[in-house]
């Protein structure tokens, strides 16, 4: 059995859903996709066994915000980890994998925003399993799930050599960040490509070493992504596949799609 440490992403994410989204409170703590927020159910996600209890990592403004969602589903964290809001991404991979390291814990760490939504936790759970697998032999591994529309908001990363016949971790050769929509028929045409989901898993030490390769003290560069902090630049990027349907709730068409879903 595989173990992993979840950290979950809650800080601020923009307004692009405004006015649903707002600065104070953020659509993902909104339950508009149902009884839980969609922050709650990216709790729920990673309470698998496999599983150990997840970092969150959110700024001061929504820490209470974040607690009362905990306690309003009973649930149980290892820790609430506090940012400034222009920290971004790649800078709460950082802290999460350096709490890590203080602990001497080398589990693969899955950093996954608390924005998404996920239809099938089966099939979730065994792109979890092959992103470990790959992460436990030093790489940066992002999740790609199934472009089922032309779209300039998401990034497309191209699959590359399989790396093990055992699972789906594959090379990424390039990522176009989210293309024009001629740019987008183009690459379509010149080989297999996926979108980014926006998940990121890895270990601890790797991904420290990555992030100091690439950015020094990183403490100068805010509001970097996962993708633009990490993968851009790695040599050690990959995709396991996330063979599900996904939606982008920052997003317009990613909550109607979500919530299409929902309603069949």
């Amino acid at each position: 059995m595989i173990t992993l440490r979840p950290v979950v992403l809650a800080g601020t994410d923009g307004l692009r859903a405004h006015p649903l989204s707002t600065a104070e409170c953020p659509q993902k703590f909104l339950s508009f996709l149902g009884m839980d927020s969609s922050f709650q159910d990216t709790l729920e996600r990673v309470s698998d066994p496999e599983f150990l209890l997840p970092l969150i990592v959110t700024t001061p403004a929504l820490k209470d915000i974040v607690q009362d969602q905990c306690d309003d589903i009973a649930y149980e964290y290892e820790e609430i980890l506090l940012l400034d809001e222009t920290a971004g991404e790649a800078m709460a991979a950082l802290v999460a994998a350096e709490w890590a390291m203080a602990r001497k814990e080398t589990y693969p760490l899955l950093v996954i925003p608390s924005d998404h939504f996920v239809a099938d936790q089966g099939a979730f759970m065994r792109a979890v399993t092959d992103a470990c697998l790959t992460a436990e032999k030093g790489y940066m591994v992002s999740f790609g799930v199934v472009a089922d529309r032309l779209s300039s908001e998401h990034s497309y990363l191209e699959v590359g050599a399989r790396l093990d016949t055992r699972y789906s971790g594959h090379h990424v050769p390039s990522i176009h960040q989210r293309p024009s929509r001629e740019v987008v028929e183009q690459t379509l045409q010149h080989g297999p490509y996926v979108w980014n989901a926006g998940l990121l898993c890895a270990c601890p030490d790797p991904l420290i070493a990555e992030l100091k390769r690439q950015h020094g003290a990183l403490s100068g560069r805010v509001n970097l992504s996962l993708e633009e902090g990490v993968l851009v630049k790695s040599e050690k990027r990959c995709v396991v596949s996330l063979l599900t349907t996904w939606a982008d709730l920052t997003t317009w068409p990613g909550i109607w799609k979500a919530l299409t879903l929902i309603e069949t």
